[in-house]
C-alpha cells in the first residue's frame, strides 16, 4: 500500500510538471524557435498520457489509443532533441 501510495505522489508530480511544460511552451512561443515549442508540448502530452491513466480510471477501450498518443509524442520529443542538438553542434 504505502508503494502504490508513492506512485501516485510520483505520477501527480508529472502531471503538474507537463502542466507547467505546456504553460510555457504556450506563453513563450512567439519568443522561442517552433522547435524548442514542440519539444516541450511533445514531452508534455507524453507525460500527460503515460500519467493520467495511472491517477484516473479511464475505459479499456481508450488504453490503447492513449498508449499510442505517448509513443508517438515520445518520438516527436526525441527527434526535437536530436534537431536541437545537432543546431547547436553547428552554431
Amino acid at each position: 500500500m504505502n508503494i502504490r501510495l508513492h506512485a501516485d505522489k510520483l505520477a501527480y508530480f508529472f502531471i503538474a510538471f507537463a502542466i507547467y511544460l505546456l504553460i510555457r511552451a504556450f506563453a513563450t512561443a512567439l519568443m522561442i524557435p517552433l522547435v524548442n515549442v514542440l519539444l516541450y508540448v511533445s514531452i508534455a502530452t507524453s507525460l500527460l498520457a503515460s500519467n493520467v491513466p495511472r491517477v484516473i480510471d479511464i475505459p479499456l477501450h481508450y488504453a490503447y489509443p492513449i498508449r499510442c498518443v505517448e509513443f508517438f509524442t515520445f518520438g516527436i520529443a526525441i527527434v526535437c532533441f536530436i534537431v536541437l542538438c545537432l543546431k547547436h553542434i553547428w552554431i
